[in-house]
């Protein structure tokens, strides 16, 4: 084998490799356990998990409010023990008015 032969199919033999790890390494980025595709479903799945987030804090604040308020106020208080508990007073009458079938 020549010298310039040699070069030759060596030349081949490392542009093909470079080739190949270019693929190898393209489709790990784009595909791989850490790749951009993954990146992407893991932002989705991240903003949906936000609106979940800033679902129950307002949750939370609503129901913070409403122990402040009974805290507060005792008329409240009151109207959440009748609606709740059906509590009533002794000389009350309820009347229970069954909803239509």
């Amino acid at each position: 084998m020549s010298s310039s032969e040699h070069t030759s199919s060596f030349g081949v033999f490392l542009g093909l490799f470079l080739l190949v790890a270019n693929v190898w390494i393209q489709y790990i980025l784009w595909f791989g356990d850490q790749g951009l595709v993954r990146w992407r479903q893991t932002q989705k799945q991240y903003m949906l998990v936000m609106e979940d987030v800033k679902l129950v804090e307002k949750r939370i604040q609503q129901i913070k409010d409403e122990i402040m308020m009974l805290e507060k106020d005792p008329m409240a208080l009151e109207e959440v023990a009748r609606r709740e508990l059906g509590m009533v007073y002794p000389d009350e009458i309820v009347f229970i008015v069954p909803k239509d079938p």
